[in-house]
């Protein structure tokens, strides 16, 4: 059987006022407004009996129970196994608050939201599987600027998150494409490596942040659906960050859209190759070339699935270790200021404050007493292109070297951000800085990891 893609799309736009942004420094607990439309969009893979969805989400991240969740709904949607459903999210730090351990001002509103999610990413993926046909497929990629290092040190001996140019970035925009066998453009996969986080805590707006304007761009110059998955950002941010105006999100989305969409053009899928058919005199000697069809083995789907195991800290980072502690006491900050007519700005402040550490202090007593944790990694392969990905936030190092030696050379995508609850997984040397970057305080693994989950993905991509 041919490969066969189909794409589908849902909005999933939360109510307008819904308390949106985790940043500890926002003043404000709801959202003003929408930005742009959030969208869950499906990708349906098919080769025989073996199918995988692929779904990109306009979320920050989810639970490892709605990720469940999610798989099941659109397991019973489509009858795909819910292992072989991939959901990714972007990462937009300016989405819907969708924590389980939310618990302040419009937290019915938020659980109501987020029961909708399965069936709505479930209602892409069936459009996914309604609108398949056989496909060919090429990848190439490009390059952008719109990403940097995001690890800073300061003259003054501070680590902060800030732009720091001279620090190692993954500049690459890695693009698969879906051709029909007549040669229509079917859809794509753009893949970056960059927060989402043009817009900080002083913005108000809901918005997919930058890959919101790049899935745009792409498809309005391309004709066909485009999924945007998110990189090995642990450590990448864009050049223009923790800004309140969403145009900006915008205007570096669209560059990186306009740069996807010139690699996508550049693609071709038909297995031909160009000859010289002849030469006219002119005023020079004119060549004329043709498309010669070639013998080529159709496209076919390969899927491995694994966990790897990596190395747990023991004590983990004080940010972990203390957040009980700090969360008994912003707890009852936050009750004194809603009892005693708090200013509206300080409540928010306490609000954001307990709602990190709420999650903080869940991770903290999920993991401290594991020596290990099982994390999940996908590797997918449709004919000469692959897309290998892992739940967690890998720095950039991690993508890069990845990509060097993929058996796939050049049409390897690295995404991180897959399924649930995602924890940073930093290079070994980056451990050794003092003071770290917050990226270590804020993971559970040891120095080793780094190592253990390179080998294992490219091992993974060698198994297909």
């Amino acid at each position: 059987m041919a490969l066969q893609a189909g794409f589908g799309r849902t909005l999933i736009n939360p109510p307008s006022h819904i308390p949106a942004g985790t940043w500890m420094a926002q003043k404000h607990v709801r959202a003003s407004g929408l930005d742009m439309d959030l969208r869950a969009t499906a990708l349906v893979l098919s080769d025989g009996p073996l199918s995988v969805a692929i779904i990109d989400l306009d979320l920050c991240f989810l639970s490892d129970t709605q990720a469940a969740a999610l798989r099941q709904a659109v397991h019973e949607s489509t009858g795909i196994a819910p292992d072989r459903v991939l959901p990714f999210c972007s990462h937009t730090h300016a989405g819907p608050v969708i924590l389980e351990t939310y618990r302040g001002e419009g937290e019915d509103q938020v659980n109501n939201y987020v029961r909708l999610l399965p069936d709505l990413a479930a209602g892409a993926a069936v459009q996914a599987v309604q609108s398949q046909q056989p496909v060919r497929v090429e990848a190439g990629c490009g390059h952008s600027d719109i990403g940097v290092n995001r690890d800073l040190l300061l003259p003054d001996g501070r680590m902060i998150t800030g732009c720091n140019p001279d620090g190692f970035r993954d500049r690459e925009v890695g693009v698969i494409r879906f051709d029909s066998l007549d040669g229509e453009p079917v859809g794509s996969i753009v893949n970056y490596a960059c927060h989402p986080t043009v817009l900080g805590p002083g913005n108000t707006l809901v918005s997919p942040d930058y890959p919101g304007s790049t899935r745009q761009i792409v498809e309005q110059l391309t004709g066909a659906p485009c999924l945007f998955l998110q990189g090995a950002a642990g450590n990448m941010g864009p050049v223009e960050t923790f800004v309140d105006d969403a145009a900006v999100a915008r205007r570096l989305g669209t560059r990186l859209g306009l740069e996807a969409a010139r690699v996508f053009l550049t693609l071709d899928t038909r297995p031909v190759e160009r000859r010289l058919k002849d030469v006219t005199a002119s005023g020079a000697q004119l060549a004329r070339y043709e498309d010669v069809p070639i013998d080529a083995p159709p496209p076919r789907l390969k899927l491995a699935s694994a966990y790897v195991d990596l190395p747990v800290r023991s004590p983990l980072a004080d940010v972990y270790e203390s957040a009980p502690e700090q969360l008994t006491a912003w707890n009852a900050r936050l009750s004194e200021l809603q009892g005693g007519n708090g200013a509206a700005a300080d409540i928010a402040v306490a609000l954001q404050q307990v709602t990190r550490l709420a999650l903080r202090a869940d991770r903290m007593e999920r993991y401290r007493s594991q020596q290990s944790l099982g994390v999940e990694t996908q590797a997918v392969s449709m004919g000469g292109a692959a897309l290998v990905a892992v739940a967690g936030e890998p720095y950039c190092e991690i993508g890069v070297a990845v990509k060097k030696k993929s058996p796939f050379p050049n049409k390897t995508l690295v995404a991180g951000y897959l399924g649930g609850d995602m924890m940073y997984i930093p290079t070994a040397d980056i451990f050794a800085c003092d003071p770290p970057p917050m990226e270590v305080d804020n993971s559970p693994y040891t120095p080793e990891a780094e190592k253990i989950v390179t080998g294992h993905l490219i091992r993974l991509l060698e198994s297909l």
